[in-house]
């Protein structure tokens, strides 16, 4: 069965199941276990089609043959796929699909011409609407240095450490020490998984399209953001709070019972190496910012608390805002010296719940990140004893 005949035969069980009141318990058992295969079956093929997609990618990466033939074929497939990705009639179809619609002949077509992918690629309006959204909900990811490399990834990030020398006429010139941090990159799963009623096939194509890129985005970048600033590096992305080991030589602490103090602000400045100094930037939560650093603005003494055309500044050095920071704690920073990677674009599965006559969606990002230099952060802490 291919996947079309697969879904038409789910759509003859659901129909049969919300027609027929008096079903036996026999014949109930038997459409379950006929769900379960072609639950199955569908899984298969996707997996297939992943397989294909997956060797094409490798052929126009070169990485797959060495007959020139082959890589044109390979080169000439993703090119027509990505056409049909950008087809009005695919996006459509598409999003019909996640929606549980019927699709006219003219979609159908659209989605068989999308056998590659059998009809699981996410249409490329609809991808670039979505990573839009996820710039929006996570403007932390324009801050950092970021790239979007298939798979794993070893990339080197340049440090100010060293210095240039004066070369003699004749001599040889020699390497002085590492001028360049080897950042390695995997890939961690991002997922958000949503449960909506039937409503949902009663929008229209515009306003699912809204609805559902805006409640993936959001989730998957709340996700992000929290890595960036506190994940762990154990089986996910290592955060700035990882970025060093916090003491006396990258780090301010203030006493548990103690209120900030304009000092206490100016010697963390002072910690963080001049060559990061240009593109620092505060990050801290809202509440921090209003609560301790808001109180030290004194008019007649200094200008150390400034909002300027809707941003606002703390000793000159822009404040990023966001709750994922510990209240009382900030980091000031080049956000450039941390390191990640968007392996792969956002993806959207979604299934029927018979049980509870919904659809079900799970977005997935794939993302890995850490600090490529550690001595580019400093740390204000807050004391628990």
């Amino acid at each position: 069965m291919n996947y079309d005949e697969i879904q038409k035969e789910l759509k003859q069980i659901e129909e049969r199941l919300s027609s027929d009141e008096d079903i036996s318990e026999e014949d109930m058992k038997s459409l379950e276990e006929r769900v379960e295969q072609l639950e199955e079956e569908k899984k298969s093929l996707v997996s297939k089609a992943e397989k294909r997609r997956e060797t094409l990618e490798k052929i126009k990466r070169g990485a797959i043959g060495d007959k020139k033939e082959e890589y044109k074929e390979g080169e000439k497939e993703m090119s027509e796929e990505r056409k049909i990705l950008e087809n009005a009639e695919y996006r459509t179809a598409f999003l019909k699909k996640l929606q549980g619609k019927k699709l006219t002949d003219a979609e159908e077509r659209a989605m068989t011409s999308a056998a590659n992918s059998v009809g699981t690629a996410i249409p490329t309006v609809t991808q670039n609407l979505i990573m839009e959204k996820l710039e929006q909900y996570a403007p932390l990811l324009n801050e950092i240095e970021l790239l979007r490399v298939d798979g794993n990834v070893t990339f080197a990030v340049e440090t100010d450490q060293t210095d240039g020398n004066i070369h003699t006429e004749g001599a040889t010139i020699t390497e002085d020490g590492e001028v360049l941090i080897p950042v390695s990159l995997t890939s961690y799963e991002i997922t958000k998984y949503i449960t909506i009623s039937k409503t949902v096939a009663k929008m229209s194509i515009d306003a699912f399209e809204k609805w559902l890129t805006n409640m993936l985005a959001r989730r998957i970048a709340r996700k992000i953001i929290k890595l960036i600033i506190s994940g762990t590096g154990t089986n996910q992305p290592t955060g700035v709070e990882k970025a060093n080991t916090w003491g006396a030589t990258n780090s301010v602490t203030v006493g548990k019972t103690a209120n900030l103090t304009e000092a206490n602000v100016t010697d963390l400045i002072a910690l963080l190496p001049g060559a990061y100094d240009a593109n620092a930037k505060w990050l801290m939560s809202k509440k921090t910012l209003y609560s301790d650093f808001r109180p030290l603005q004194d008019k007649s003494k200094n200008d150390i608390f400034v909002k300027e055309n809707g941003k606002f500044y703390v000793d000159g050095y822009e404040v990023m805002l966001d709750d994922s920071v510990t209240f009382h704690e900030a980091y000031l920073g080049d956000f450039k010296m941390y390191a990640g990677n968007l392996s792969e674009d956002v993806t959207v599965d979604t299934d029927k719940k018979l049980s509870a006559n919904s659809f079900e969606y799970l977005g997935c990002a794939m993302f890995d990140g850490k600090p490529a230099i550690g001595e580019a952060f400093v740390k204000l802490v807050k004391a628990t004893a």
